[in-house]
């Protein structure tokens, strides 16, 4: 059921963030070179990777990962479940991908905004 509130979470961006393109302009600045949304294991995309330095960099929005300061905690109107459920997974898909990105990568940064 499409209500006004689902539509503006459904809006959210996923990629290509502000804090996203902030923080890859400041790198870029800094002379590194990158590459952008690899896989780093399997349904585990990194925002963006360094691949001369073995480096996977993820921005997590608060929204989409649950953090417990500033993120969504309740959620309203008729689709509340479907989105309490999808942040749950998200957050324990996270969990997983820790292991497995240390796999695959030297070193993995999840940064907060």
């Amino acid at each position: 059921m499409s209500t006004p509130w689902s539509a503006q979470l459904r809006g959210r961006r996923v990629r290509d963030t502000e804090p996203e393109k902030n923080l890859r302009s400041a790198v870029h600045a800094l002379g590194l070179r990158f590459r952008l949304h690899r896989k780093v294991a399997p349904r585990c995309t990194a925002d963006f990777v360094l691949p001369r330095y073995s480096v996977a960099v993820f921005v997590d929005g608060c929204f989409w990962h649950g953090c417990p300061s500033h993120g969504t905690r309740h959620f309203r109107g008729p689709n509340a479940s479907c989105w309490e459920s999808k942040i749950t997974a998200n957050m324990e898909r996270r969990q997983e991908h820790r292991s497995g990105e240390r796999r695959r990568m030297d070193r993995c940064a999840h940064l907060g905004v």
